[in-house]
């Protein structure tokens, strides 16, 4: 039996859409768009992308952990966790996923603390905890908190045992500006007249992470420390 060409370039279509439906269903959902706008950082609409796919019913293991992650990012803790748990359902590696929630709720302590949000920067210590106890992340926290305790007693060696807590995160994180910001904030209020020890501070904060998020007060206490020394110097003639 013989085709017209018509029919032939009909049948081959149709084998060809059967092909790349196959090789589609093989490949899984499309996450593509959803990754392009997290990375530039639409992350509710990213969370969108892989939540049509969750209600389409095609979500696989990879879909759920880009959904957490976005989840997380746009500031859905709730609906984060149970994209975390779906995740592990859907049989993610657990050990990659514990170890991006890590990440997340390290970066979220570093900003809240950073921000002068204690209370949340306490909070995402402890999901830390609990996630990799006794890793860099956690130790790091730890230490934190432990000197943001005696800086806030006020006590002159409590003020020292501070810097010392400080001191000890920043080899936990090289990245981090954190430690600096605080030990400036403890020097100056230990000893108001060394300012350039509590300077030396602050400016190297700035320096390790300019984009920090205690940036704001940094600067706003480098002016104030800045203009005391003058005006001192001035007095004493220096």
């Amino acid at each position: 039996m013989r085709f017209s060409e018509y029919t032939t370039r009909r049948i081959g279509a149709f084998l060809l859409s059967m092909l790349m439906m196959s090789c589609t269903s093989l490949m899984g959902p499309d996450t593509k768009p959803g990754i392009a706008l997290f990375e530039v950082g639409k992350y509710g609409a990213s969370l969108e992308h892989y939540e049509a796919i969750i209600e389409s019913g095609k979500a696989n293991g990879e879909v759920y952990r880009l959904a957490y992650e976005s989840a997380f990012k746009v500031g859905k803790r709730v609906t984060a966790g149970k994209y975390y748990q779906e995740a592990i359902k859907a049989g993610f590696d657990s050990d990659s996923l514990v170890s991006l929630a890590t990440n997340l709720w390290y970066d979220r302590a570093l900003f809240t603390m950073g921000s002068d949000d204690w209370i949340e920067g306490r909070k995402a210590a402890a999901q830390i905890a609990d996630l990799a106890v006794d890793s860099k992340q956690d130790k790091f926290c730890n230490l934190i908190l432990a000197g943001k305790k005696k800086f806030d007693r006020g006590a002159h060696k409590g003020l020292w045992d501070a810097i010392s807590d400080y001191s000890k995160a920043a080899n936990f994180d090289k990245n981090s500006g954190l430690p600096y910001f605080l030990m400036g904030q403890a020097r100056y209020k230990n000893n108001r007249t060394d300012y350039d020890a509590a300077l030396e501070d602050y400016y190297e904060s700035i320096r390790i992470e300019p984009d920090g998020s205690f940036l704001k007060q940094a600067k706003a206490d480098i002016k104030r420390i800045e203009a005391v020394k003058k005006k001192m110097n001035a007095f004493w003639g220096k």
